[in-house]
């Protein structure tokens, strides 16, 4: 654990990662493992019901240099960088409800990976969280059927709770002839608790950046030159600092 009053890294930071953080967690000092295990099933089965009600409930990731083939990871975010989903609540109710009783949570989503995909290797946003995945159907251990964190191989297990450090290196891969479903959910680490609105509002803002770069050559320009993108990238996590007081749910601005 880092000392206290530390401030998180998050990505594009200057300073880069400090790579001696572990690369997973122990689950035993934290009460809302058992609590969300207990109720594996639930959260499962109103998953199928969705799926069954509606094809596209899971949506494909918006980032699709992410996966060996297009529409191969789906998500249904239920929150968002702190900011909840009301579609989504309404859909997952009591999935909704059940994660709303774990504290400092920041994000969650029901993720889905089709047979013979791959998550490419990638690193996450921040170190700011614990990052948790609860399997939900899982069709195989690894080797088949597997994720990495570092130098670290994981097999999912129904109704179980793994978590990592998603700011390591990072990738998944479901090379099974079924689909594989989890929950993925981020709460915040002790030391850092208390930032979670200026964590979230960072994030968005290189979020933000990315999406915009992608969409206007004028962006893309003003980032290649000298010192460009730092700049650009403290002006877009500004306004999303800024922004954020209104309370507006941010991430539609994505």
């Amino acid at each position: 654990m880092r000392p206290a009053g530390a401030r998180p890294w998050i990505a594009y930071d200057k300073d880069g990662y400090p790579i001696d953080e572990p690369s997973t967690y122990d689950t035993s000092g934290c009460p809302w493992v058992p609590y969300v295990e207990s109720h594996w099933t639930e959260i499962r089965d109103e998953l199928l019901r969705a799926i069954e009600r509606q094809e596209e409930t899971l949506l494909p990731y918006p980032d699709p240099e992410k996966t060996n083939r297009p529409k191969a990871w789906r998500t249904a975010g239920l929150m968002y960088w702190t900011f909840a989903s009301d579609r989504y609540a309404r859909v997952f109710p009591r999935t909704w409800e059940i994660l709303s009783k774990i504290p400092h949570l920041t994000s969650a989503s029901l993720l889905l990976l089709e047979p013979n995909s791959t998550i490419k290797p990638h690193v996450g946003d921040t170190n700011a969280m614990f990052r948790c995945h609860l399997g939900l159907i899982v069709p195989a251990p690894a080797p088949r059927c597997g994720f990495r964190v570092r130098d670290t191989v994981l097999s999912w297990e129904e109704g179980k709770i793994f978590m990592f450090n998603d700011a390591h290196e990072h990738t998944a891969w479901n090379n099974t002839a079924e689909p594989r479903y989890i929950l993925s959910f981020d709460v915040m680490r002790p030391e850092f608790r208390g930032m979670e609105r200026w964590v979230a509002t960072s994030v968005l803002g290189n979020i933000y950046f990315d999406v915009v770069s992608q969409r206007h050559a004028a962006v893309r320009q003003l980032r290649r030159l000298p010192g460009g993108e730092p700049v650009l990238r403290k002006m877009s996590q500004a306004l999303f600092h800024v922004l954020s007081v209104t309370g507006r749910p941010l991430y539609n601005l994505l």
